[in-house]
C-alpha cells in the first residue's frame, strides 16, 4: 500500500471514531428524544380509535346466457333501423364499481334511517351495549336533528368523502370483486355492506325490469306494424329473450353480485397497528436524534475552526 492509501484509510479511521465520539457525547440528547418519541408513539397510538372492517366476497351474476340467442337478432334488426348493437355492453364489474362509487348510490343508501349520522356524526362505540355514540354537536339524536351551523353541519360533499374512505372495492387476480366496508363499530360496517349489496341488486333489478318492459313495449309495437315474416320471427325471439330476463329479474335474490363470501360481523380490530406505530415512532426518534447530535457536532466544529 502507498503512502497516499495509507493516508486516505487513516483519515477514514479518523472520521469513524470522530463520528462515534460525536455520538458519545451526545448520548443524553439522543436517549432523551429517543424516549421522548417512543412515549410520544405510545400516546398517539392510543389516541387512534379502534376501527372495525367487515368484507365480502362478490361473483357477477352470469345472465348472459338468456341473452346470447338474441343477439345475432339484436344486430339484424339493428343493421335495419342503423343502429350497432355490438359492443354496446360495459364490464358487469366495472359497472357494480362505479355504481357503488356514485354519488346516486350514496343518496339513495342516505334514504335508510340512521346511515347518515352514522357516516358523519359518528364519536365512538359501546362496545358493551353496541350502540353508536354520536357527536351532540353535530347530530342531536334524541331529535333525530342535525346541527344548524354551517360549519358543523354535514354536507353532500363531505358525506360523499367520508363514504369513499370507509368503502373498498377491488377486483381479484381471479376476476371476482372484493368489497369491504371499514367504521369505528363493527355493527355498522357489517349493517352497511349488507345494504350495499342488497341494494345493488335491488336497483340493478328494477333498472332491468323497467328497461325490459319499456323493449317489450316497442317491439310489440313494431310487430304490429310490420308484415315482413323474417322480422316478425326476429321480434318474437328477441320478445322471448326479454320475458325471459324478466322471469330471471323477478326470481333472482342477488340479480347482479352474488356473495360467495357473505359479510361478516368482525370481532377484531382492523387499525391501527399500535405496535407498528410505536416501533416506526422510536426509530424515527432514534436516527433523528444521530442527526442532530451530529449537525450539532459538526456545526459547533466548524465555529470553533473559524474563529480560530
Amino acid at each position: 500500500m502507498d503512502k497516499q492509501g495509507i493516508g486516505e484509510f487513516a483519515a477514514d479511521e479518523i472520521n469513524v471514531k470522530e463520528v462515534f465520539f460525536a455520538l458519545w457525547s451526545s448520548r443524553i440528547l439522543i436517549i432523551l428524544m429517543v424516549a421522548t418519541f417512543a412515549v410520544g408513539s405510545v400516546i398517539y397510538s392510543l389516541s387512534i380509535p379502534n376501527k372495525f372492517t367487515s368484507s365480502s366476497l362478490l361473483k357477477i351474476s352470469n345472465s348472459s346466457s338468456s341473452q346470447s340467442s338474441s343477439n345475432s337478432n339484436l344486430d339484424m334488426i339493428g343493421s335495419i333501423a342503423g343502429i350497432n348493437f355490438s359492443g354496446a355492453g360495459t364490464s358487469k364489474s366495472s359497472l357494480v364499481t362505479a355504481t357503488i362509487e356514485s354519488r346516486d348510490f350514496l343518496k339513495h343508501l342516505l334514504t335508510f334511517d340512521k346511515v347518515l349520522p352514522s357516516i358523519v356524526a359518528i364519536q365512538s362505540y359501546d362496545k358493551e351495549t353496541g350502540e353508536l355514540i354520536f357527536n351532540d354537536s353535530i347530530y342531536d339524536q334524541k331529535n333525530n336533528t342535525f346541527t344548524s351551523d354551517p360549519e358543523k353541519k354535514p354536507t353532500f360533499h363531505k358525506t360523499f368523502i367520508t363514504y369513499n374512505n370507509m368503502i373498498n372495492i377491488s377486483t381479484t387476480n381471479t376476476g371476482y370483486l372484493y368489497l369491504s366496508v371499514t367504521h369505528l363499530s363493527p355493527k355498522f360496517a357489517y349493517e352497511l355492506l349488507n345494504l350495499i349489496i342488497s341494494e345493488v341488486n335491488s336497483l340493478s333489478r328494477a333498472r332491468v325490469l323497467q328497461e325490459s318492459k319499456d323493449s317489450l313495449n316497442f317491439l310489440y309495437r313494431q310487430l304490429s306494424e310490420t308484415n315482413q315474416i323474417e322480422i316478425k320471427n326476429s321480434i318474437n325471439q328477441i320478445i322471448e329473450s326479454e320475458l325471459r330476463k324478466q322471469m330471471l329479474a323477478e326470481v333472482q335474490k342477488n340479480y347482479l353480485i352474488n356473495p360467495l363470501d357473505k359479510p361478516f360481523f368482525p370481532e377484531m380490530k382492523s387499525s391501527p397497528n399500535r405496535a407498528r406505530i410505536c416501533i416506526l415512532g422510536t426509530i424515527l426518534g432514534f436516527f433523528l436524534s444521530i442527526l442532530v447530535s451530529l449537525v450539532m457536532y459538526y456545526g459547533f466544529s466548524s465555529r470553533q475552526y473559524k474563529e480560530l
